[in-house]
């Protein structure tokens, strides 16, 4: 008999052993991920100014060397890499939506200390020069993965053609590319707080994020009836490559949450923002985008600088005909 309770007592201690292992090793990956957000979001907040290694891994708590590393285990890329990636792409997104700002000051405002190393940046990432980007024009439109512009020439996500496309293609297909049936408006949007869970690649895989979000929330009983969840676009995807968009799966909180391990805390400004109203299933939000930003091209108003954001009114499952009511956001100003 005490044999019978030693063997299992083994097998338990083994068991508890290597739960606790894993507990640990999964504690351990969401607390590096947390910190490496900070560090994103700090860069996001603070382009304009020059953020050196050091900087960077102060605010993850690491010493530079093993910051380096790990950030680089995380994201994919070298921290420096990341830093020049978004500043570079920021400085693609100023030049597309706001034509009637010098490079130079882009060039400033994008954390550049001279035009001149912008410039050799700028085109050794993207293939064209500041001005010859600017002239490509702006993705309007996406179809079967490729990106069109207002006259329905193929873009690329570094500015140049990269295909020959149908001359009939703006009469022929552009009613398959929108929603006729749309309400857009232009709309002050309240201030939102958040807390969220980051996903960073294609936008069909952004339910692993909720997921974790609403695991971590439910218990804390910050999800009710009411509650209403908000995915954040932090980088334009005409512009980066789709495996380093970041989203952000978010929940909409009304006090000061105290967040831990891969749950983070965000704000939305407050501000203008052009509003479209959408009843849609899932196949459908790059035909409401395509509306959002084909309309956008007519109204008057151009893209500012804020995230654009989805915010849901329903939970689709419990939709008879399990659509999404949605609204997409973008931060617009006058022309």
């Amino acid at each position: 008999m005490a044999r019978y309770a030693k063997k299992h007592l083994k097998i338990f201690y083994s068991f508890a052993i290597n739960h606790y292992a894993m507990d640990y090793k999964e504690l351990s990956k969401q607390e590096y991920t947390a910190r490496i957000n900070r560090v994103m979001d700090y860069i996001g907040q603070n382009i304009d100014k020059s953020i050196d290694l050091s900087v960077m891994a102060d605010i993850a708590s690491f010493s530079p060397y093993h910051f380096h590393r790990i950030f680089a285990c995380i994201v994919g890329e070298t921290p420096n890499n990341f830093l020049s990636r978004i500043k570079l792409e920021k400085a693609a997104q100023l030049l597309q939506d706001n034509e009637k700002m010098v490079i130079t000051d882009i060039a400033f405002q994008c954390g550049f200390n001279n035009v001149s190393s912008f410039s050799r940046s700028f085109k050794a990432y993207f293939g064209v020069n500041a001005k010859e980007f600017r002239l490509q024009g702006k993705a309007i439109f996406i179809k079967n993965g490729i990106r069109y512009s207002k006259n329905c020439k193929a873009l690329s996500k570094i500015g140049k053609n990269n295909q020959q496309v149908n001359e009939q293609f703006c009469n022929v297909e552009l009613n398959e590319l929108i929603m006729m049936d749309k309400k857009i408006e232009i709309k002050q949007m309240p201030e939102l707080q958040l807390i969220y869970c980051r996903h960073m690649g294609a936008f069909n895989q952004i339910g692993h994020a909720y997921e974790k979000l609403f695991k971590w929330a439910i218990p804390r009983g910050l999800v009710t009836p009411e509650t209403k969840t908000v995915t954040v676009y932090r980088d334009d995807p005409a512009i980066t490559s789709i495996e380093k968009v970041r989203q952000d799966a978010s929940l909409i909180v009304t006090t000061d949450v105290k967040v831990e391990g891969e749950i983070g805390k965000a704000t939305v400004k407050t501000g203008k923002y052009a509003v479209g109203h959408f009843e849609i299933r899932e196949t459908e939000f790059e035909q409401a985008w395509n509306t959002m930003c084909l309309w956008l091209t007519e109204s008057g108003y151009e893209p500012d600088d804020a995230c654009t954001y989805e915010l849901y009114h329903n939970d689709y499952n419990k939709h008879p005909e399990h659509k999404f009511i949605v609204d997409i956001c973008i931060p617009v100003k006058l022309l």
